[in-house]
């Protein structure tokens, strides 16, 4: 346990000090993927957080009882999982030395920001008119736009890329998550589809032998 709040705690060094950060993070051993997943794991508290107790005024999208926590697990795991799978499938092909458990644990490491910011962000949004709503997106834009850039310099870092192709890497791989997920609905439809045909097929046999 005191390792993992280690490793935890190092994820505040990083984010000030990114570049020896990552290469810390992965040649020095200053953190680990259970670190990464307990912070993957907060992210994922931080969003039903957010959704539950985001004020009023900025939270128009809830109702008040319609908070589903599977599907924001899902939502927020299958998103970022996405990303791993997209940037190692990418990278493999274009001489990347990060591994998946590498690309994993940089990308987790690289959402701290969110957290940080994300948390008293919402506690805030109950006390803050909505004159402020100018503060309250910029502090949102502060979190991912550092969280973002945090994440190029893990992709940077970690796969030992040029400033130029860490960009055009991180385009492709957006690129590639929609097509990964395209190819998910095309398949599910698919299969939808397939099912559907023999329980069509089934209940007409049936119903000429009954």
């Amino acid at each position: 346990m005191a390792q993992i709040l280690k490793e935890l705690k190092y994820s505040l060094y990083l984010i000030f000090h990114p570049f020896d950060g990552f290469w810390d993070l992965k040649h020095e051993k200053r953190g680990s993927r259970k670190a990464a997943t307990v912070l993957l794991g907060i992210l994922v508290l931080l969003s039903i957080f957010r959704t539950q107790f985001t004020g009023y005024l900025y939270n128009q999208e809830y109702d008040g009882v319609s908070l589903n926590i599977l599907s924001e697990f899902t939502t927020t795991v299958g998103t970022f999982l996405l990303w791993c799978i997209a940037n190692w499938s990418l990278t493999t092909l274009m001489d990347g030395e990060g591994s998946f458990g590498d690309i994993f644990m940089v990308s987790a490491y690289a959402l701290t920001p969110m957290i940080l910011i994300g948390f008293p962000l919402a506690f805030l949004s109950n006390a803050m008119p909505l004159e402020y709503g100018a503060f309250y997106s910029l502090m949102n834009g502060i979190a991912v736009v550092w969280s973002g850039f945090l994440m190029l310099s893990g992709l940077l870092v970690v796969h030992q890329y040029t400033l130029s192709k860490t960009i055009l890497t991180s385009i492709l791989i957006v690129v590639g998550m929609a097509v990964i997920i395209f190819l998910g609905l095309l398949f599910f439809n698919l299969i939808s589809q397939l099912i559907g045909f023999f329980i069509g097929l089934y209940r007409e046999l049936v119903l000429r032998i009954l």
